[in-house]
């Protein structure tokens, strides 16, 4: 198996997902249950792993950090009267304090960008260069609806439904994420929005889950895939946000991402061309595409262009 590693931008930092855990349980943010929290971030740190997702150094010093101070927690306290003045301290004042610091930032940003928001509607923006050569307006995308770590949470509790979180040896897979992320948005397309659960249903193994759910970060990090969740601990559903088919959007928006000056380029001189005619070539069925059935066509094209080149 191709190991599949993923730098995900929308990880804010470790603050940002301890502050996820502590609104989770509902607690005060200056008598956080040093206890649970570390379990949990803990948990997380694990799952992240699992998947073979690269992750910063500051999650592990934060990890390291709050296992420190479970440990001076559960250290017994000698009396007051023995103890120094910084022994006095509680351990976690100043992770509280750091805490305190990012909500602060983290609550003025959003103020802000409501703010920016009810202004545009008043006061509209003159076209930019890059408006002008794209006229169509990028879909509304509200990236607080479903958070990646509910993702990841929905994820981790269908592994261990499925039983798919069960350790499998000699499985080889290097099907690439593209085309588990083309299978997943022509089956959105074809069959219309769905819940979560319903990419993962009757899959075979682990790899293969692990294979989508890592496509499906990426479409709607790529803006082609819309996730919500009505309310918490909810199923998630999941539409397209795009009429394109699947391939070539997918293709579109790798390109847009590794290589944006090339992607504009394109945009121009498409405009430019004339229209090509499409021949239609007709086919078993257009629906119940699939990664592995994309691929077997990849690999036939492969070998039927090394022949006539022999040739």
């Amino acid at each position: 198996m191709v190991d599949y590693r993923v730098n995900l931008d929308i990880f804010a930092g470790p603050l940002d997902l301890l502050l996820y855990l502590v609104r989770k349980e509902e607690v005060d943010i200056y008598d956080i249950p040093i206890a649970k929290i570390t379990d949990q971030y803990i948990h997380y740190i694990e799952m992240l792993k699992s998947l073979d997702i690269d992750l910063a150094g500051d999650f592990l010093v934060m990890a390291a950090t709050l296992m420190q101070i479970k440990s001076a927690m559960l250290l017994p306290k000698a009396e007051p009267e023995q103890m120094q003045a910084d022994e006095l301290d509680d351990p976690r004042a100043e992770l509280i304090r750091q805490l305190l610091e990012y909500k602060k930032f983290k609550d003025a940003a959003n103020l802000l960008s409501d703010a920016a928001a009810s202004q545009s509607e008043r006061f509209p923006r003159p076209e930019s260069v890059i408006e002008s050569i794209n006229p169509e307006p990028e879909p509304q995308i509200d990236i607080e609806s479903v958070s990646v770590w509910d993702l990841l949470e929905a994820f981790a509790s269908l592994m261990q439904a499925t039983g798919a979180d069960r350790a499998i040896r000699h499985i080889k897979d290097d099907t690439p994420i593209d085309l588990y992320q083309i299978e997943i948005l022509h089956r959105l397309q074809e069959e219309g929005p769905m819940s979560f659960e319903r990419i993962f249903e009757s899959k075979p193994n682990r790899v293969v889950m692990i294979g989508l759910f890592l496509a499906l970060l990426e479409l709607i990090r790529e803006k082609l895939v819309f996730a919500k969740q009505i309310a918490a601990l909810s199923s998630i559903y999941l539409r397209p946000l795009t009429d394109e088919p699947a391939e070539k959007a997918v293709q579109k928006a790798i390109i847009a991402l590794s290589q944006p000056e090339k992607a504009e380029l394109g945009q121009i001189q498409e405009r430019k061309q004339p229209p090509i005619p499409i021949v239609e070539i007709p086919t078993k069925s257009k629906s119940g595409i699939t990664a592995e059935k994309l691929r077997e066509e990849q690999v036939g094209l492969t070998k039927d262009g090394g022949q006539q080149a022999g040739d």
